[in-house]
């Protein structure tokens, strides 16, 4: 995955603990004693119904505290990149792979690795996860989805335009570009390692990707081979792809 371009070096220094999401001061020991008395409480639960089975403890604020650093986000009610990147360890996930972008888009990222408290609360819930191991089933779970639901893929992939991006511009850059291709292809989308050869041998010629042309790779991989042996310049095409057409007929 494209390091954030907030966070290129982790920092050393860990993330303190908050007493709670709109709180902006260090936790206190009261505070870490009130998340050990939940889980305490969540292990000691017995009910006079021995069919009922004990509910899980909402750790969901914890976990937000856990995560965010007020210091790195400027003030802001938020979990920053140095915290999603220690997120996504935690769950067990390999920040060169898949999962953490997938964790980014249903957490409802406004960029690259940051989370803020609105869309942190409202996704957990959308997802019915309130700690860590009910997160990555439903991580895991949209991960395999994205193979067998093409809808739910394309949802996917746009977004991550938007995630490439810097701020208000219109375009992403090359280099991001050829990092998270390889990263996010599915099965099915073959051409996309021939596209980001192609991209290699004309770097100094394309230095950046819009929006359209980005949607129109996937349409494009969708609906012919990786030899795009039944391209058409006269089916409007964005005018790069007739140049890429052109370089993959002539590496036969």
């Amino acid at each position: 995955m494209p390091r954030s371009k907030a966070a290129d070096k982790r920092q050393a220094k860990d993330t303190t603990d908050v007493s709670g999401p709109a709180a902006k001061r260090p936790a206190t020991r009261a505070t870490k004693a009130k998340v050990n008395s939940k889980t305490k409480r969540a292990k000691n639960s017995k009910h006079t119904d021995s069919k009922t089975e004990a509910e899980p403890v909402d750790m969901s604020e914890e976990l937000f505290a856990q995560y965010q650093d007020f210091e790195r986000t400027d003030g802001k009610n938020m979990i920053g990149p140095e915290g999603f990147e220690r997120l996504s360890t935690d769950l067990g996930y390999d920040m060169s792979r898949i999962e953490p972008l997938v964790l980014m888009w249903k957490l409802g990222c406004t960029e690259m690795g940051t989370v803020p408290y609105e869309n942190w609360t409202q996704s957990l819930s959308s997802m019915g996860a309130s700690n860590l191991d009910q997160l990555k089933k439903a991580v895991d779970s949209a991960v395999s989805k994205l193979e067998s639901d093409q809808k739910v893929y394309k949802q996917f992939y746009r977004q991550m335009f938007d995630y490439l991006k810097t701020g208000k511009q219109k375009v992403i850059s090359v280099d991001y570009a050829k990092d998270i291709l390889p990263v996010i292809k599915g099965a099915k989308d073959t051409l996309f390692d021939r596209f980001v050869a192609f991209l290699d041998a004309n770097s100094e010629k394309i230095k950046t990707i819009n929006r359209d042309q980005w949607q129109s790779l996937l349409e494009l991989s969708r609906s012919m081979d990786d030899s795009l042996s039944g391209y058409s310049k006269e089916d409007a095409w964005p005018a790069m792809f007739d140049d890429f057409a052109e370089w993959v007929q002539n590496q036969k």
